[in-house]
């Protein structure tokens, strides 16, 4: 039902023009399915900014694209946030690491949750699926940096978070 896809911002690419991106993602963008790819890109990233893009779809409704891009690790790490306060206080709300485009998780029973991108996009999704989603791919993403950048970054926070909020989750 949902499908997400972490990708890492090559690092010799500028962005200059939003249009061409979706259709040109493999000139722009690694998948962090691409160790290979990443490894090979390693030497040029800058582990403390790490431009990238989380593609977020559920169903064939787009919710992120590319167009999105930020400081991709960042965007992972305020995820969890999103997930933890929303779990605890049934809302939460942040904007995107290095841009002013909203994110805001709003409980509406038990089961749904009101996931808001910028300031017209809404759209209702089962929570505990979507959290799951979520948290499963925040892990690939931050064990995977933690991989290809061996000892460039250190991602365990992050990783010891998740398994706080997995455990979390399931007594929702």
């Amino acid at each position: 039902m949902f499908y997400i896809q972490s990708l890492i911002l090559r690092p010799n690419k500028k962005i200059n023009d939003l249009s061409i991106l979706k259709n040109n993602i493999d000139d722009y963008f690694v998948p962090l399915s691409n160790i290979e790819g990443l490894k090979n890109i390693k030497p040029q990233l800058d582990s403390y900014y790490l431009s990238g893009a989380i593609i977020l779809k559920y169903g064939e409704k787009v919710l992120l694209d590319v167009t999105m891009w930020d400081l991709v690790d960042q965007l992972w790490a305020y995820f969890l946030n999103l997930i933890e306060e929303a779990n605890e206080t049934g809302e939460s709300e942040t904007y995107f690491p290095d841009q002013p485009l909203l994110l805001k998780m709003k409980s509406i029973s038990n089961d749904m949750l009101l996931f808001q991108i910028g300031q017209q996009q809404k759209v209702l999704l089962p929570k505990l699926d979507f959290f799951e989603s979520l948290l499963k791919n925040a892990r690939s993403f931050f064990e995977t940096m933690n991989f290809v950048l061996e000892e460039n970054c250190d991602y365990e926070y992050e990783l010891n978070k998740i398994d706080e909020l997995q455990t979390k989750i399931k007594c929702m």
